[in-house]
């Protein structure tokens, strides 16, 4: 046979089984067990989130998808072993945006890319934070929070526990010309007491944190960083109600390390998609104070990504924060 005519045959022949393979690994997927890393720690609202995916998705696949807890780092510990695992769709990472986009900003030597180190398979839910005081305190508005501080000065005090509630916190501080001291706690749920006793004035946090808190009895709700008013707790008001200037709506995404296979990914989306829109979701996210949140192919969940990466910029001079 002549060479070219050999090579042309050999070229073909190789692609008909490079598609062959695309098309497999897109039917098959998942053959066996998925992992998900996670950046919190079990049993943590976030954990609530991860878990409760997880389990989703294995009904939906008839596979056993296990969570894998890496709390630490503001999530850069979980998603250095994400990127470091096979590309192949069995182990994925469940992470907020700000762990994503904050990421170049928070660190002198980042851990990881978020752009080079990730393929992005869907967003799957959003949130604000709360706004979050004792139950005991007099304060039912952000303007009586905010007349009460003033009149502390630096005997007021606020927690931290992680970027976002920093972030938010400082935004308020600075609207409100406030010089309320900052007391930061390594996790949200450390904070438990000293809001409930009053010892704390206030904390900016996530919601599955303060509606179990204001279930128990302990805190109540004065405000939402979302432009506008949510679903699931619709009786807050947003913080620009009160003239604070904020619109954070922190979403959530599965990624998975870079190199994993396209049809892989496109699987990864219309399923996790498909667990986002239902009804069973809607409900479970509006309990702790989400709402589902889709995109419709994984090119779509890169662009909100890289639009997240460019925000976090400011969000970060924003709120003070120091690369470590």
């Amino acid at each position: 046979m002549n060479r070219r005519i050999f090579s042309g045959v050999s070229a073909a022949l190789l692609g008909a089984m490079l598609s062959f393979t695309a098309v497999a690994q897109e039917t098959d997927y998942p053959s066996r067990q998925i992992t998900i890393i996670t950046g919190f720690a079990a049993g943590s609202g976030a954990d609530i989130y991860a878990r409760y995916f997880a389990r989703e998705l294995e009904e939906a696949t008839k596979r056993t998808v296990v969570v894998e807890n890496k709390p630490g780092g503001f999530g850069s510990i979980a998603a250095v072993a994400a990127a470091r695992a096979k590309p192949d769709g069995y182990t994925l990472f469940i992470g907020g945006a700000d762990t994503f986009g904050a990421t170049p900003y928070v660190f002198k030597r980042s851990p990881f890319d978020p752009v080079k180190d990730f393929q992005y398979a869907a967003p799957i839910f959003g949130q604000g934070f709360v706004l979050l005081v004792s139950s005991k305190s007099p304060y039912n508005t952000v303007a009586d929070l905010t007349k009460a501080l003033k009149e502390k000065g630096d005997k007021g005090s606020y927690a931290t526990s992680n970027n976002v509630s920093t972030i938010l916190a400082e935004v308020y501080k600075q609207s409100a010309g406030l010089n309320t001291v900052q007391v930061r706690y390594k996790a949200t749920a450390d904070t438990v007491n000293d809001i409930a006793s009053g010892a704390i004035d206030f904390i900016v946090c996530d919601p599955v944190f303060g509606l179990a808190r204001v279930r128990d009895g302990s805190a109540k709700l004065l405000a939402i960083s979302t432009a506008k008013p949510i679903s699931s707790v619709p009786g807050v008001p947003p913080f620009k109600d009160a003239g604070v200037d904020v619109d954070l709506n922190i979403w959530w995404v599965v990624a998975a390390p870079a190199g994993t296979p396209a049809p892989v990914m496109k699987k990864l989306n219309t399923l996790l998609t498909t667990i986002a829109q239902s009804e069973k979701t809607r409900e479970f996210v509006g309990r702790n104070g989400g709402e589902p949140l889709t995109a419709e192919t994984p090119e779509k969940t890169r662009e909100m990504i890289n639009r997240e990466i460019a925000d976090w910029a400011n969000y970060v001079k924003v709120g003070k924060i120091e690369p470590q």
